[in-house]
C-alpha cells in the first residue's frame, strides 16, 4: 500500500473508530475535537483529526511493504474539555505487507473502548450489537 493510499486508510479508520464509539456509548461524538497519544511513556498529546491521522501514519507506516500489523486504537474517554482522548499502542511484531490484521479486518488496527466511553444505554453484549457490528464493518466475525 502507498503512503497516501494508507493516510486515506488512517482517516477512515479515525472515522469508523468515533462511529464505533458512538455505538457503543448511545452518544453522538460527530462534533468532539480529537486528541491522541500513543501509550508509552512521556509520549505528548497530538491535537486535532489531521495531526492525528499524521502521527499514526508516521509510527505505523515505514514503507509501502512494511506497516506494523497490529495497532490497538482505543477511545479511552472524554477529557474534562469535552474532546474524545485516543489511545494508540503499537505491538512489537516486525512491519509486513498491508493485509488482514489480528482483528480479522483489513489493516493492521485494532478497535477499543474505554470504560469512560460506556454509559449504559446500550446493552453491548447483546447478539443484536453484535450484529450490527459486523453489519457495518466495524466488527468482523471469527472464521471458522
Amino acid at each position: 500500500m502507498h503512503l497516501e493510499d494508507f493516510i486515506k486508510f488512517v482517516d477512515k479508520t479515525i472515522d469508523e473508530l468515533i462511529l464505533y464509539a458512538q455505538l457503543h456509548a448511545g452518544k453522538d461524538y460527530a462534533d468532539y475535537e480529537l486528541e491522541f497519544v500513543w501509550g508509552m511513556y512521556g509520549s505528548q498529546i497530538v491535537d486535532g483529526k489531521e495531526n492525528i491521522i499524521y502521527e499514526i501514519t508516521d509510527q505505523v507506516f515505514v514503507s509501502p511493504d512494511k506497516i506494523y500489523p497490529c495497532v490497538d486504537l482505543i477511545i479511552e474517554q472524554l477529557t474534562p474539555e469535552k474532546r474524545l482522548r485516543i489511545l494508540g499502542h503499537r505491538a512489537g511484531y516486525e512491519p509486513r505487507e498491508f493485509g488482514i490484521g489480528w482483528s480479522n479486518r483489513p489493516g493492521p488496527f485494532i478497535y477499543g473502548i474505554g470504560k469512560g466511553i460506556l454509559t449504559g444505554l446500550v446493552d453491548t453484549n447483546s447478539p443484536e450489537f453484535r450484529k450490527k457490528l459486523i453489519d457495518m464493518g466495524l466488527l468482523y466475525a471469527k472464521l471458522a
